[in-house]
């Protein structure tokens, strides 16, 4: 588990972002925020994921505000038309329309003033993954894939959530390996960051990491 050092360090400081804490504490989402009614009840399971994988883990109430905080608005902008969303993303045409949302409102809370780095990049690469990807990161990427409400095989997506978070490693190649095996039979391309995450881990696997 990352130190409280470790997590201050990534967080900019010792204090949680006003905006972060009010996401954490009462769901609250900025007055941009879009999503439906079944997005929403999306974001509360994933929310709930996070908060009982935290108790687990044992985390400080700050962290825990952090955690459900990422869940509450990893979401955010997901009913948004694309062609908005891609003002917001750099380079705007690298990235397909169905993992825009996590981009733009990475960016999005950076305008408004958030430098949570921790967050910002669980947010944005939740739909991806990617090599920076730290224990918030990872267990958001696997709530947002593994929520009790996805129509995807729900026996196996239960047998996985049971092992979490104590095998996180191998429930993350599972899972990994379970995306880009999915593109690959729909010959659908495999962004560089999801290439790079599976990377990572893979040379964790082989390091004995």
């Amino acid at each position: 588990m990352q130190s409280a050092a470790a997590a201050a360090a990534r967080s900019g400081g010792n204090t949680v972002d006003p905006l972060i804490r009010a996401a954490g504490e009462s769901g609250a989402l900025p007055a941009w925020a879009h999503l439906d009614e079944e997005r929403l009840r999306h974001t509360e399971r994933v929310v709930a994921l996070l908060d009982g994988w935290g108790r687990e883990l044992e985390l400080s109430q700050d962290e825990l505000v952090r955690w459900r905080a990422a869940g509450h608005l990893h979401d955010a902008l997901k009913s948004t038309d694309p062609i908005e969303l891609r003002a917001y993303v750099e380079p705007a045409d690298q990235w397909p329309d169905p993992v825009l949302h996590g981009l733009a409102c990475a960016a999005r809370l950076r305008l408004e003033g958030v430098r949570d780095e921790s967050v910002l990049t669980a947010i944005a690469y939740h739909s991806t993954g990617h090599a920076d990807l730290d224990l918030l990161g990872e267990l958001l990427y696997l709530a947002d894939y593994l929520e009790p409400g996805r129509k995807r095989d729900s026996d196996r997506a239960a047998a996985l959530r049971d092992r979490l978070p104590g095998d996180r490693r191998a429930v993350l190649q599972e899972v990994a390996a379970a995306r880009i095996r999915y593109l690959l039979e729909q010959r659908l391309p495999i962004l560089v960051t999801a290439i790079e995450f599976w990377n990572r881990l893979a040379r964790e696997e082989c390091a004995g990491g």
